[in-house]
Order: structure tokens, then sequence, then C-alpha cells
């Protein structure tokens, strides 16, 4: 199992990743959510794929595509991936999630920064040990 790490943000030094955090939500239009509740990574479906956004990593997902072949189900996976780089992630209705594209320059990526997530399938919420 993956040891989830304390909170961080990706490229902020400790004296001011409260600041960019805080940043980033203002960005958002969401409160700051406290130390216990911040999101390390999340799940989620968009247009029938899974997709996962976890601080630090790029977007990655997963397209499951199942067709019929001579009676028999034959299901194909095809692995997704987006360059941009999650750097936070804000619980709320809807979700927000804000990465470094634009931040950094366009970097090709298909989502919108911030963009916004409905009901995640799966939360996970950084270590506070």
């Amino acid at each position: 199992m993956e040891k989830i790490p304390q909170f961080f943000v990706p490229a902020a030094t400790s004296e001011n990743q409260e600041s960019v955090y805080n940043s980033f939500a203002n960005m958002c239009h969401v409160p700051i959510p406290e130390k216990s509740k911040r999101i390390y990574s999340i799940t989620y479906i968009h247009d029938g794929e899974e997709w996962v956004a976890t601080v630090g990593e790029q977007l990655h997902g997963v397209r499951i595509r199942i067709t019929r072949s001579r009676g028999n189900r034959i299901e194909r996976k095809t692995e997704l991936n987006d360059p941009a780089t999650v750097l936070a992630i804000f619980p709320g209705s809807p979700y927000f999630v804000v990465t470094n594209q634009r931040i950094v320059g366009d970097i090709g990526s298909a989502w919108e920064n911030p963009f916004m997530v409905g009901n995640p399938k799966l939360i996970t919420i950084f270590s506070t040990t």
C-alpha cells in the first residue's frame, strides 16, 4: 500500500506553501480547508473514463471499452495520460483541481485550470501523522 505523505504543495517551499495553497483556494473561490481535511488524491469519472488526480503527479486514467465478438465479451483498456501536474485539490460541490496548466505556460493539457469534479468515487486525505 502506498504511504500517504503529509501535506505539501509541489514547487512551494515549507516557508511559503501555506500562502501558495491559500492563493489556489482564492483562485477557486473556495474556503481554505483545515489541515486534517486537505485532499491528497481523488479518483473520478469523466466522459466514461476513470481519472486520478494526485498532488505532485501528472493526471492519469484509463478508458475501458467493452465490445462483443462471436458472443464473447472483450474488454479493452487504454491508459490515459495528461501532462498537467496536480498542485492542489479542494473539497466541495464541486471539487476543484488546480494544476500547473497556464501557471507555467500552456503545457498542452486537455483540462482547464482549475477544473471541477462533481462526485469523486475515491478521496484520499493527506496524512496527519
